[in-house]
């Protein structure tokens, strides 16, 4: 699969000392999503016109009235990449992810690989698109245990290999109050992940819980994305973006239970018992847990800000800070 294969024109070359006008017309994908829906607003707010693209329509908290939306967009097939959703757009913005498989069609391969491979080539069609914008994640690499982080790599790869001018943004966990991952965390807290919400005794930890994360604020994800945009300098750079502090995974957790108002003990399982469950849990509309999150289990998600700061501009909250916006 190789973008350059495609005979539909080229990207428009970006001048790396001129900024975009104040009002720029973006292509944000997955744009009902958690991460999607917040660069829309955030990129509304910042004066730009917006057109969003994703599987379904927009409900009434993950709609913006500033805002276009194209629904019906499976970005694995093409045909859905209707010509007229990128004509005269500047910037991609490919927000679109998935952290757990479903059926044939919701597989990492698919969404990450193949979803990239054909935004590159509509925007390409465009032939007016001169900055793509790619939501990865840290720990993308080819050799990754998981293989979320290796198609995220893959996807990368592309992004790199298009010809269009591209900026890669690298997140350590997301955190906001609509977010999966809280919402994941909040159940394991309350219920030990359990498909019915039910009263569990423990909070089951995968491993030593030791492992660190370092959590971004989406609020402040989304000001990378918008700098990103204003700022020449992140043009053709891979940038980590993470939060102003580190956190163990049993800390995580113990912080939200403080904030829900649970009081359990953790409940340490070794973590290669959890990885030969989890194919069992896999039949569950949605599973606590999966073995390929937890083959991601084993290594940080920590990164060095210093990039973030003097390229974007951005001054991220701690993990403190945070949680009050996320359970207020």
């Amino acid at each position: 699969m190789n973008p350059d294969d495609a005979d539909i024109g080229s990207f428009v070359s970006s001048d790396p000392e001129e900024e975009f006008p104040k009002q720029t017309k973006i292509v944000v994908t997955g744009a009902t999503g958690f991460v999607g829906s917040h660069t829309v607003n955030a990129l509304t707010e910042a004066g730009h016109f917006v057109v969003g693209l994703s599987r379904t329509k927009p409900t009434q908290a993950r709609r913006n009235k500033d805002a276009v939306y194209i629904d019906n967009v499976d970005v694995a097939d093409e045909t859905t990449l209707k010509p007229e959703a990128f004509e005269n757009a500047e910037v991609v913005v490919h927000c679109v992810g998935i952290i757990q498989e479903k059926g044939k069609k919701q597989t990492f391969q698919r969404i990450h690989v193949e979803g990239t491979y054909n935004i590159i080539n509509a925007a390409r069609a465009a032939n007016t698109v001169r900055h793509i914008i790619y939501i990865s994640a840290i720990g993308s690499t080819i050799e990754a245990p998981a293989e979320y982080s290796r198609t995220k790599s893959m996807a990368e790869d592309l992004i790199r290999k298009s010809g269009a001018p591209f900026t890669i943004l690298r997140p350590s966990i997301i955190l906001g109050h609509d977010g999966e991952f809280v919402q994941q965390i909040s159940d394991l807290v309350l219920h030990g992940g359990l498909p019915v919400p039910l009263p569990f005794p423990v909070i089951p930890v995968p491993g030593s819980g030791k492992n660190k994360f370092q959590p971004i604020y989406i609020d402040d994800l989304t000001k990378c994305i918008v700098n990103a945009i204003a700022y020449p300098a992140a043009l053709n750079q891979m940038i980590e973006v993470g939060g102003r502090s580190e956190t163990s995974f049993n800390y995580l957790l113990e912080s939200f239970a403080r904030k829900l108002n649970v009081r359990k003990p953790l409940m340490h399982v070794p973590l290669p018992l959890m990885i030969a469950v989890a194919p069992l849990l896999s039949v569950l509309p949605n599973p606590p847990v999966t073995r390929d999150q937890l083959l991601n289990l084993g290594r940080d998600s920590t990164c060095d800000i210093k990039r973030m700061r003097e390229i974007l501009f951005v001054q991220p909250l701690a993990f403190e800070e945070m949680l009050p916006y996320i359970f207020g």
